[in-house]
C-alpha cells in the first residue's frame, strides 16, 4: 500500500499501480473523485477556448464565473481523492478491533458503525459536487465555443461518471448501517442526485448529437 505521507503527492502513474495492487485503498471512491475533477478540468478547458474568441464577448462576464465555481469544484474534488482514503482506512481500523467480550463486541460494532457513516460522506460530496460540474458544463455548451462540444461531452460523463460512482459508493456504506432513518434519508438524497445528473447528461448529450452527428 502507498504510505500515507506520498498519497496526496503521486504521480498519474503511481496513483494508477495503487489502485491495480489490489489494496483496498485507493479505490472507486478515490477514483469517482478523479474522475469529477477531470470532467471540471475539462469544463474550464471549454470556457478557456471560449473566453478571448470573436463572437462571444457578450458571454464573457458569464464564462469567467462559470470558470471560477468549476474551478473550485475541480480543486474540492481532488481533495476528495486523499479524504475518501482516509476514511474508508478509519472503517478498516474500526473492523480490526478486538471482539473477544461483549463490551468489546459492542465497542467494535459501534465504532464500525461511526465510522462507515464517515466514510459516507466522501464519496456523497464527490456525488453532489459532480452534478455541480454537470450543470456548469450544461452553461458552458449554451454559452461556449461550439468547436468544443466534444470536449464538454466527455467532461459530462466524466462527471456522470463521478455522481455514479459517489452514489454507488454510498450505498455500499449504507448497506451495513443500522439506522434505517439516516439510511432512507441518504437514498432520498441520491435519488434526487441521480435524476437531476440523467436529465442534465441527456440534454449535453442532446446537443453534441445535433452538432456532430
Amino acid at each position: 500500500m502507498v504510505q500515507e505521507k506520498k498519497k496526496d503527492e503521486m504521480t498519474l502513474t503511481q496513483f494508477l499501480e495503487a489502485v491495480a495492487e489490489g489494496s483496498a485503498t485507493p479505490g472507486g471512491g478515490s477514483v469517482s473523485a478523479l474522475a469529477g475533477s477531470l470532467g471540471a478540468a475539462l469544463v474550464e478547458m471549454v470556457v478557456n477556448l471560449t473566453l478571448g474568441k470573436k463572437g462571444f464577448e457578450a458571454q464573457e462576464a458569464e464564462l469567467k464565473k462559470i470558470r471560477q465555481e468549476v474551478r473550485s469544484h475541480r480543486e474540492a474534488l481532488a481533495a476528495t481523492i486523499v479524504q475518501d482514503i482516509k476514511a474508508y482506512q478509519e472503517v478498516m481500523i474500526a473492523y480490526l478491533l478486538p471482539k473477544t467480550s461483549e463490551e468489546e463486541k459492542r465497542k467494535r460494532k459501534e465504532e464500525i458503525q461511526k465510522s462507515l457513516k464517515k466514510a459516507a460522506d466522501p464519496p456523497l460530496f464527490t456525488a453532489a459536487t459532480s452534478l455541480k460540474v454537470m450543470k456548469l458544463c450544461q452553461e458552458a455548451v449554451e454559452k461556449g465555443n461550439p468547436n468544443t462540444i466534444s470536449d464538454a461531452a466527455i467532461g459530462v460523463l466524466l462527471a456522470d461518471a463521478a455522481l455514479l460512482g459517489g452514489i454507488f459508493n454510498v450505498l455500499i456504506n449504507l448497506s451495513a448501517l443500522d439506522d434505517k432513518t439516516y439510511v432512507e434519508k441518504m437514498k432520498k438524497e441520491l435519488r434526487r442526485l441521480r435524476l437531476e445528473g440523467e436529465k442534465i447528461k441527456k440534454s449535453i448529450l442532446g446537443r453534441v448529437k445535433e452538432k456532430i452527428y
